[in-house]
């Protein structure tokens, strides 16, 4: 009998690519005129989470439903998105760890970024079995990537050390089918 290693668990993420990012770039960066990004409480980015953004979700997907249309044909499932808001950070400015709940998928579209500007960190669910370290993964992402993962995923984006502005658009999705 010979030795076998498998992985126990898997969990999936997916980089979706934005088709003619230039073009939808000053389409999303245009529709967010309307929804301000703000400091509220003690984060130490500006958000429009806490604000009104009816009407948010449908202008996106207008914009980019052919990259979710990508995820949709991908997982042989409909999604719903069910909140979106977008997120600026200054130099300096970070998120702490956190989730977006137990089920569902969530999104990222690196909007405004450049290369230096530390990339959103994913926390493994699980310490190292030998070191008992928690695993960091930094996705490679630049400016027009949309990365998916399971909404469970610990992530939080470290400080921001480029002096040009980092912005993202986050969204919450549920599976339909």
């Amino acid at each position: 009998e010979k030795m076998i290693e498998e992985t126990l668990f898997k969990i999936p993420y997916w980089t979706i690519p934005t088709l003619n990012f230039k073009e939808k770039k000053k389409k999303l960066i245009n529709m967010l005129k309307a929804y301000p990004d703000k400091k509220h409480g003690i984060q130490t980015f500006s958000t429009n989470r806490q604000s009104d953004r009816s009407g948010l979700s449908d202008k996106f997907a207008e914009i980019c439903g052919e990259e979710l249309n990508m995820l949709s044909d991908k997982i042989q499932k409909d999604i719903k998105i069910d909140d979106i808001w977008s997120v600026s950070y200054k130099t300096g400015e970070y998120h702490s760890p956190h989730n977006h709940g137990s089920i569902g998928l969530t999104g990222i579209l690196y909007l405004q970024m450049d290369n230096k500007t530390p990339k959103t960190s994913y926390i493994q669910p699980w310490n190292d079995y030998i070191t008992d370290r928690t695993i960091y993964y930094p996705l490679p992402v630049t400016e027009g990537t949309i990365v998916v993962m399971p909404q469970f995923i610990h992530h939080f984006s470290p400080p921001n050390t480029s002096k040009k502005m980092k912005r993202i658009i986050s969204w919450d999705m549920s599976i339909v089918n």
